[in-house]
């Protein structure tokens, strides 16, 4: 599963190899595609200007020595427009380059590897940039959240909070208004309590620190308790909530508590986005040697644009809740996170007859 889950994160980023020598780039392109990386590669300074004009790479291997441009210009040349947590470059030097390495490293050069190298050790040196790179974007999107989806509640919090200090003297009996608005400062701080909590939880499976405590678990029983959670939200939007579950699903090996996450999170999308009047069923059945669950909406469906963004992180889809509610744009994409840590896979369609369906597949329980 290690692996699985390492060549998932690496497939999504592309590293550029800049050197002269025909078979030190082959070496470090073979290596890196292995490895489960993208990579392209350049043979000169030129070279790698225009590749890197087309498209941003995620980390560049630049060697000192160049033909045309030095190593240490182009690195200077990239550093004004690309900072050193954005575009990590580790710069390939020969061993009597010391002067130059120096330099590099007080150019902005995130790492250096010195010729002949350890192709193992260069990987280790790439991950633990990539690692750094993955620690400065996830901190940036949290600011963005920060400073947009939480500013909105905030601002809410404080003017109703006003609102009643001003209106309600001490010792008055409460008003219907004032009841009103304590419940939008209760709405507010559970929606802000919600994306801090997927923030930090999208965090923890990106770093690896999310365990899953697996037991022989039974998915029509996770089910049945999403429905009961469910019920009332369902019925506050006036959609009615139903399960159609397969009798004697074969048992799976899983996180109770996790994939109870997982559908809670799909079957509260499925409320969110119909309109009052529909219905949203929970579906079991057994499939080779795999269970699969759905939940079926009666809503709008899924625009085609959405069928490609719909499990990335802070994915912001054509639909938008019938209630008004917010999302942080986050669950789908822990839900893949957490389907993909026990093994199986996630998607979505649209319904023949309307609406669109969301679906899981587990693996078994060995015996």
């Amino acid at each position: 599963m290690a692996d699985r889950e390492r060549s998932t994160t690496q497939a999504q980023y592309h590293l550029l190899v800049v050197d002269d020598d025909d078979g030190m780039r082959d070496v470090l392109e073979i290596g890196l595609k292995r490895k489960g990386y993208a990579a392209a590669t350049a043979q000169n300074a030129h070279q790698a200007l225009e590749m890197i004009s087309r498209r941003d790479f995620d980390l560049i291997l630049l060697d000192i020595k160049l033909p045309d441009i030095s190593g240490l210009k182009l690195l200077k040349r990239l550093r004004r427009t690309r900072s050193i947590l954005d575009t990590p470059i580790i710069m390939l030097s020969g061993m009597a380059e010391t002067a130059e390495v120096v330099e590099a490293l007080q150019n902005g050069a995130n790492d250096y590897v010195t010729k002949p190298f350890d192709l193992p050790a260069v990987l280790a040196r790439i991950e633990m940039q990539l690692s750094l790179k993955r620690h400065k974007e996830f901190n940036d999107r949290f600011l963005k959240i920060a400073t947009h989806d939480l500013k909105k509640p905030v601002l809410l919090i404080l003017d109703a909070t006003r609102v009643i200090k001003d209106e309600q003297a001490p010792g008055s009996t409460m008003s219907d208004d004032t009841h009103e608005t304590l419940d939008l400062i209760i709405k507010s701080g559970k929606y802000m309590q919600r994306i801090i909590e997927d923030l930090l939880e999208m965090r923890a499976i990106k770093d690896g620190h999310l365990q899953l405590s697996r037991v022989s678990a039974d998915l029509n029983a996770i089910a049945e308790q999403a429905v009961e959670r469910n019920l009332d939200y369902a019925k506050r939007m006036g959609i009615a909530l139903q399960q159609r579950l397969e009798a004697g699903l074969p048992r799976i090996w899983g996180d109770d508590f996790r994939l109870a996450e997982v559908l809670d999170n799909l079957v509260g999308n499925a409320i969110k986005f119909s309109p009052e009047g529909s219905r949203t069923t929970i579906c079991t059945r057994s499939e080779d040697k795999s269970v699969v669950l759905e939940v079926i909406d009666s809503g709008p469906g899924l625009a085609d644009t959405d069928m490609d963004q719909l499990f990335a992180e802070y994915a912001q889809l054509s639909n938008r809740p019938t209630g008004h509610e917010k999302s942080s744009g986050i669950g789908l994409s822990i839900c893949k996170e957490l389907i993909g840590l026990h093994g199986g896979d996630i998607g979505a369609c649209n319904n023949s007859e309307g609406g669109s369906t969301f679906w899981f597949r587990l693996p078994l329980a060995e015996d």
